[in-house]
């Protein structure tokens, strides 16, 4: 994509209402803006070949994705299992090794919807060779 298609594409994502269709290698991905009232903000949601699949929300137990269309196109998220209360009284109780081993542990998620808009286009060119806008 040429930088005038990534300014265009920012423009779009910046209002509530985007809409735009990419060809990524093999794979048609649509973005389209979606709106939380509750939270006031709105964020770009992923479509891939025009679905989202409940599949692509799974991982392995380490997180690593399951699905090319998930590795390519959601968000992952990670998160501690614990928290840092939770850790504190578990070192005070157990010692630090078994904290150590707690802290470890973490609760990945993929996510379909993105907020911020050059960590969508750095997901999109670090796992796509070819990408162009459809109109």
């Amino acid at each position: 994509m040429q930088q005038e298609d990534w300014d265009e594409l920012r423009d779009q994502m910046d209002s509530p209402y985007g809409r735009m269709s990419l060809q990524c290698d093999q794979f048609k991905v649509s973005l389209v803006q979606v709106i939380d009232t509750k939270a006031r903000k709105w964020a770009t949601e992923v479509f891939v070949d025009g679905t989202q699949k409940g599949a692509w929300f799974m991982s392995e137990v380490d997180g690593e994705p399951l699905h090319e269309e998930q590795r390519r196109f959601l968000r992952k998220t990670e998160k501690s299992l614990y928290s840092k209360a939770e850790q504190a009284l578990h070192k005070k109780v157990f010692g630090k090794k078994s904290a150590a081993e707690l802290a470890a542990k973490r609760l990945v998620r993929w996510e379909t919807s993105w907020s911020n808009f050059n960590s969508l286009k750095a997901q999109l060119e670090a796992n796509n060779t070819r990408i162009e806008r459809l109109h």
